[in-house]
C-alpha cells in the first residue's frame, strides 16, 4: 500500500496508553503507532471492495438445519450458587471494590 495514511501518531498512542493505564518503552510507541496505522490502512483497502451485489441470504439453509435454542438451566443454578456465597450483596447485585479512581 503505497498511499498509506498516518492517522495514529505517537501522541495518540500515548493518550491511549494513559487511558488504558498501560506503560511501554518509547521505542515501542512508534512501533505500535505503525502497526495500528497498518491495520487502519488495511481496513481502508477492504472498504473499497464492492459488496453491494452480495446476497447475504444465499445460504442453502432450511429450518431443519438449524438447532433450536434451549435455555441451559444448569448454568443458571450455578450462577445462583455463586451469588449465594458472595460476601456483600443485595438480592442479585454484588458489591465490588471501585474499579476507577477519581
Amino acid at each position: 500500500m503505497a498511499n498509506e495514511e498516518k492517522a495514529i501518531t505517537e501522541k495518540a498512542v500515548e493518550h491511549l496508553l494513559e487511558l488504558s493505564r498501560m506503560e511501554i518503552q518509547d521505542k515501542e510507541k512508534k512501533q505500535l503507532a505503525d502497526e495500528l496505522n497498518g491495520i487502519l490502512n488495511y481496513v481502508r483497502e477492504l472498504e473499497k471492495v464492492p459488496t453491494e451485489e452480495i446476497n447475504l441470504n444465499a445460504g442453502d439453509f432450511s429450518e431443519k438445519d438449524l438447532r433450536a435454542d434451549q435455555p441451559e438451566t444448569e448454568k443458571l443454578s450455578d450462577w445462583e450458587k455463586l451469588i449465594d456465597v458472595f460476601s456483600e450483596r443485595k438480592e442479585k447485585w454484588l458489591k465490588i471494590p471501585p474499579v476507577f479512581d477519581r
